[in-house]
């Protein structure tokens, strides 16, 4: 009995509809993938004919928007623990700039608030932020 070997052929393995395949899920993630955004916060700022800019290090920012809510450079921080959180960004460099951004229509008794934060803090360098008219 003699048996014959198989011939080898030079057969490739076609890559191509792979490619196609991988590039079309790329396209799907890249096309239904959500982006971030920075968060914007809704304010509609007090106008002001003085205007001063300061070219000084990166503020912190506290914004209080209509409905009386406190954010710390874009973060949604409850009025209880905005003292906390303001004494723990000053420590290191108590000189800083504290900019105060508040809706023109928020009450003013969450502007006092702050306020008198900053003062117990001993935050000195304090600014309001406005709008030219």
């Amino acid at each position: 009995m003699s048996y014959k070997l198989p011939a080898h052929s030079l057969t490739a393995l076609n890559l191509t509809p792979l490619i196609d395949i991988v590039f079309l899920l790329l396209v799907f993630f890249m096309l239904t993938a959500h982006f971030v955004d920075e968060q914007q916060i809704e304010l509609m700022l007090p106008g002001a004919v003085s205007v001063e800019t300061s070219p000084e290090e990166e503020p912190v920012v506290v914004s209080i928007d209509r409905t009386g809510i406190f954010y710390i450079n874009s973060e949604v921080v409850h009025a209880q623990l905005l003292e906390q959180r303001l004494k723990s960004l000053f420590e290191a460099s108590p000189d800083r700039l504290l900019r105060l951004k508040a809706d023109h229509q928020v009450n003013f008794a969450k502007v006092v608030t702050l306020l008198d934060i900053a003062r117990l803090l001993n935050i000195s360098n304090l600014e309001v932020a406005t709008r030219e008219p």
